[in-house]
């Protein structure tokens, strides 16, 4: 006899295929709402249909009662079986690839027909995917990087990957009566940028029914340990969880110690063991009873900010709502997905003010790099787009390659002439240190570079960054009022929180910017924001919280 889970597991997978093959959202989307509710339920459905019919699910119209119906009697569903015919196994596994929706995998299936996540991979690595209509080189190169970690054994994930899932768990667990209240906590509350676990904080009155609802979990791949007070496992992809389940009149203590770092907790514990912190009904409530200011996550790693928030003088952070536009975006004029049309659009719809057009220039021809004439081109379109666009600024602009001596790849005179020019490294990335540094800081010296590119050029769990004299960039950036980028790609984040800190202190400017290469990734910002959070950022500190005419200014200025 099929359970709730096993039930709810098929109406996902149909919702799943039904996004997969273009169907309409909507019926896709009822089918969703119709699992996440079975997911849920106290009662079996067998027992529900018994004695109340299926007539009370929320979603369920006429059609997926009679679905259910058929599920619930023969164990089977002819219309499931009908559809896994139209999509074959190995597509429906290209959606466990993060970041990876089902409208993409459709696409990809539907033009390529590659069915299994071999052959994606060999697409992926041949640049085959690039190729198709609305990918691009960074979407070719994010399948790439998700299928090598489904592949691998691992113990530490981006946050990227991990916080979006945390999110979801999180979610999940609020909507049952016998959680009275939850949250994230540990290492992915602080927003470090890679962890090794999610810990999701409990409180209740009722501990064996939270456990089972953790078990019912759409992602847990297996429950590996129960304690009194917590409960263990790993979620698809292999990512490690723990839920710890606490009583109510426990929780903002128990955040407030779960949240830190080891060196935080053994920092503060002492002060809050000789407190009743029961009455709190938030962490500032106990952060005031130990005459402490709050104390942001991002901020919780015992570097200082204990001694600050005693004195109440920890800096007031960045927050995402500062950001007024993004100064890094891609387009279809090089390796974008989106056109400078579609991608104005998108930003302007997050309420931004402004954005940046930066396309690679022309030394990346694997990324269809722009030469002068197309530049010039481009500045033609961006100037027709301004005038429709009233309210809203497109600023003219280039992520220009530093080349292997330093020098950039595109001409003085043609770089004076655009609104804003990254300068970044792409290549030679093995020179050595005095070879590196110096060719960082001939850019930086160049009157017509506003940013430095992801400074380091790491990818997080894939490559190190290269060998920089990081406090010599920082001294020539901060005499020539170069800023310095962080670069909001969840496997970049580069600068990093410590270069960041030391940035601050030199008085150096920071853009965060999505470096986005698909209009979905300039929500990739927001990653962009934790880093710069817990490098203690505030908004004077970076570019890119300037309005409009502020930043034209500065840039004029530079």
């Amino acid at each position: 006899m099929m359970d709730n889970q096993e039930i709810a597991r098929i109406l996902d997978e149909i919702a799943d295929i039904l996004d997969i093959l273009g169907e309409n959202p909507f019926k896709a989307r009822a089918y969703r709402q119709v699992a996440n509710h079975i997911y849920r339920m106290e009662t079996d459905l067998h027992e529900v249909s018994k004695h109340h019919g299926l007539e009370g699910i929320p979603g369920a119209g006429k059609a997926i009662r009679a679905k259910l119906q058929e599920l619930l009697e023969t164990g089977d569903l002819k219309y499931y079986r009908e559809l896994q015919e139209k999509v074959p196994p190995g597509v429906l596994e290209m959606l466990a690839i993060p970041g990876l929706g089902p409208k993409t995998v459709g696409a990809i299936y539907a033009q390529t027909g590659i069915d299994t996540l071999e052959k994606l991979y060999r697409a992926a690595q041949e640049k085959r995917i690039r190729e198709l209509p609305g990918m691009g080189a960074k979407t070719e190169y994010n399948i790439k990087k998700g299928i090598e970690m489904l592949r691998s054994t691992r113990d530490s994930f981006n946050l990227g990957t991990v916080l979006p899932l945390a999110l979801e768990f999180k979610n999940f667990l609020s909507g049952f009566d016998c959680v009275q209240i939850v949250e994230i906590t540990g290492s992915v509350r602080r927003g470090k940028p890679v962890v090794g676990d999610i810990d999701i904080l409990v409180g209740s009155a009722e501990e064996e029914a939270v456990r089972e609802k953790v078990r019912r979990f759409r992602r847990v791949q297996e429950i590996t340990e129960e304690k009194p007070g917590h409960v263990k496992g790993r979620l698809r992809p292999g990512i490690v969880f723990e839920v710890l389940i606490v009583p109510f009149g426990e929780f903002w203590r128990a955040l407030v110690i779960s949240t830190g770092s080891k060196t935080h907790r053994e920092q503060i514990q002492p002060a809050l063991d000789t407190f009743d912190c029961s009455s709190a009904h938030s962490e500032e409530d106990v952060y005031r009873l130990l005459s402490m200011q709050y104390i942001p996550p991002e901020l919780r790693e015992g570097r200082g900010e204990i001694e600050l928030a005693r004195n109440f003088a920890l800096p007031h952070l960045v927050t995402l709502e500062d950001i007024k536009g993004d100064l890094h975006i891609h387009t279809d004029w090089s390796d974008g997905a989106h056109s400078l049309r579609e991608m104005v659009a998108a930003a302007a719809k997050l309420g931004y003010s402004y954005m940046a057009v930066t396309e690679h220039s022309r030394s990346l021809a694997v990324s269809r790099g722009l030469d002068v004439e197309r530049l010039l081109a481009q500045g033609k379109l961006v100037e027709e787009l301004n005038r429709e666009n009233d309210g809203f600024k497109i600023l003219t602009g280039i992520e220009v390659d530093i080349l292997k001596d330093g020098s950039l790849d595109l001409p003085d005179e043609v770089l004076a002439n655009l609104d804003v020019v990254i300068a970044s490294i792409h290549s030679h990335f093995r020179l050595s240190r005095a070879e590196q540094t110096e060719r960082v800081l001939k850019a930086v010296e160049n009157p017509h570079v506003d940013i430095i590119g992801h400074l380091t050029g790491r990818l997080l769990g894939r490559r190190p960054g290269y060998e920089i004299d990081i406090e010599a960039v920082l001294k020539a950036a901060a005499q020539t009022r170069t800023a310095l980028e962080i670069n909001s790609y969840p496997d970049r984040l580069d600068i990093d929180e410590e270069t960041a800190f030391k940035a601050k202190a030199k008085g150096i400017k920071i853009a965060i910017s999505s470096d986005a290469h698909h209009r979905a990734d300039l929500g990739l910002i927001k990653y962009g924001v934790i880093n710069a959070r817990r490098g203690w950022l505030s908004k004077e500190d970076v570019l890119n919280t300037l309005e409009t005419e502020e930043l034209m200014a500065y840039l004029r200025n530079k």
